[in-house]
């Protein structure tokens, strides 16, 4: 042990440094810090010099999810153009989408762990936002472009590369341009505040885009062809228009990004290895509060894989929706995700995050049961007048919960990144949303194969018009996808019960973080009086 005049510093056996503060008189105050954090004292970053978040920045930033929610009104069109308009056979669309799914999900945690810990000029996640999203956008287009004549085999394996490679670089941008939310500010409200603005354009104006470029331009009605979804030459135009459009918004959300990126963490210069990304991961999973969410996320991707792909074939052959009506039911999802970019941070605030997604998450299951239930029990027929208006009503107050509570649980992964921090030396907001996502993804492929399963197992037929399908294929369907999604989307909001960082919890983190940043400068400050310069603490 060593002594100066007002700080006494030792080396505990193992990676730890304790150093201990103390004044005459008065009782010392011990910290902890992880050898990550000893090791790599340049990567702190004081935050009282960081610039001010401004609310231009929160636009711009919120605007590069814009793209994803675009394409996404495309990707949920993908089993009807390949299986109806191509006439490639419903399980094999399926076996591709889950596929592609499924071996994305391992590469999320790769290009998170390697965005965490690169060292460059424009930072650790700017790179790959710049890098990746063109070639995303190629493949994308492509996927909607497939070759005349060729085989069932030939198709499928051009389905699956271009997935691939959409989904691919897909995740070479999105994942480190989230895991910039966490280091763009720390507060523990205003980070649903920002979550909100991300939330705003991908749901409200990233959604109203992709419904007006689908319904209302590229598939539009015809009096030829009333039902614009089965207008196959309209498809790969959207899909050029709808890449163009993603660049554009990520390549801005890079740029105001980019001025706060000397003020974000820089690591230590290491070398990525599948070691290292499993030992992470397994500090990760071993976070009850993270098993939480991810949990959660697991059962949530069975009931988004199942509903994917049946979705658009219940609005098209059980309630007979053209083009028109699903304009007018894309339309009005849009001020109802609006109220819930508003309602998220209202909701967070008065009843803290964890009660406020339970409450939201809830009462937008039983929403979801009402029309396909409603038409099960022969309240909804096709044609009658009073459908349409339910639907509308009903996709207004499932979309202004379901938003709500997205952006709240966005939140609370953000909120793992300081505990998780505190255990184990270094910050990694990629690799956490990273491994969020593969155990989604993960279900979400094996969920995947289960709508084109379905249509083979009751005897859909290819090429189907609306009304023109037998109505016992349709009730069988419907029969098993209801309480099959319900019941996923109960356990998925349950998991959420185990989560336990409050807004006290946060702040006694961060708390925890600036106190432990203190103490290495501190300790190194003594080492150099003693030692001299140049000397800092290092891990035993």
């Amino acid at each position: 042990m060593q002594r100066g005049r007002s700080v006494i510093w030792r080396r505990d056996s193992g990676a730890v440094a304790r150093v201990v503060f103390g004044r005459s008189g008065d009782a010392p105050v011990n910290g902890y810090v992880t050898a990550a954090a000893t090791a790599d004292p340049q990567g702190v970053v004081d935050q009282a010099t960081r610039p001010r978040l401004t609310i231009g920045t929160k636009i711009f930033y919120g605007a590069g999810a814009m793209g994803a929610a675009t394409k996404g009104r495309l990707i949920g069109l993908l089993l009807l153009f390949y299986n109806q308009l191509v006439g490639l056979p419903a399980p094999w669309v399926s076996a591709a989408i889950a596929i592609s799914i499924f071996v994305d999900a391992f590469w999320d945690p790769v290009v998170g762990q390697l965005s965490d810990g690169t060292r460059t000029r424009l930072g650790r996640r700017h790179p790959y936002i710049y890098g990746a999203v063109i070639p995303a956008a190629i493949f994308f287009i492509l996927l909607f472009m497939p070759p005349h004549g060729w085989s069932n085999q030939a198709l499928f394996f051009y389905m699956l590369v271009t997935l691939l490679g959409m989904r691919f670089f897909d995740s070479l941008h999105e994942i480190p341009a989230s895991a910039l939310m966490p280091e763009l500010t720390q507060d523990y409200d205003e980070r649903t505040n920002v979550q909100s603005y991300r939330f705003l354009f991908s749901t409200v104006v990233g959604g109203l885009v992709g419904v007006v470029l689908a319904y209302g331009v590229f598939l539009r009605a015809t009096k030829a062809e009333p039902f614009g979804q089965f207008n196959q030459a309209g498809y790969a135009p959207f899909a050029i228009t709808t890449g163009i459009i993603g660049v554009i918004v990520v390549l801005i959300a890079g740029a105001a990004t980019q001025r706060y990126i000397p003020y974000m963490h820089q690591p230590s210069k290491q070398k990525a290895s599948a070691g290292e990304l499993a030992k992470v991961m397994g500090v990760a999973l071993s976070n009850r509060n993270f098993v939480s969410l991810a949990t959660s996320s697991l059962i949530f991707g069975i009931a988004v894989g199942i509903s994917g792909g049946l979705g658009l074939y219940f609005n098209t052959y059980v309630f007979e929706l053209g083009s028109k009506a699903l304009l007018i039911l894309g339309l009005c999802a849009l001020p109802a995700g609006l109220l819930g970019v508003f309602l998220a941070p209202l909701m967070s605030r008065l009843l803290d995050k964890k009660r406020a997604c339970l409450v939201v998450f809830f009462i937008a299951i039983a929403s979801t049961t009402i029309p396909l239930g409603g038409w099960l029990l022969g309240f909804m027929p096709a044609h009658k007048p009073w459908v349409l208006p339910v639907l509308v009503i009903d996709t207004m107050t499932t979309a202004a919960l379901a938003t709500t509570g997205f952006i709240i649980v966005s939140s609370m992964i953000a909120d793992v990144v300081e505990e998780s921090q505190l255990k184990t030396g270094r910050r990694s907001e990629g690799l956490l949303f990273a491994v969020e996502s593969l155990v989604r993804k993960v279900t979400t492929s094996f969920a995947a194969l289960l709508p084109g399963l379905l249509i083979a197992l009751v005897h859909f037929p290819n090429h189907a018009r609306p009304g023109h399908v037998d109505h016992a294929i349709l009730v069988r369907l419907a029969l098993v996808y209801l309480p099959t999604y319900t019941a996923l989307t109960l356990c998925s909001t349950s998991a959420l019960l185990f989560y336990r960082i409050n807004r006290g919890q946060h702040q006694d983190n961060l708390r925890r973080l600036d106190d432990a940043a203190a103490f290495v400068q501190a300790a190194d400050g003594v080492l150099e009086a003693e030692d001299g310069p140049g000397a800092v603490i290092r891990p035993a």
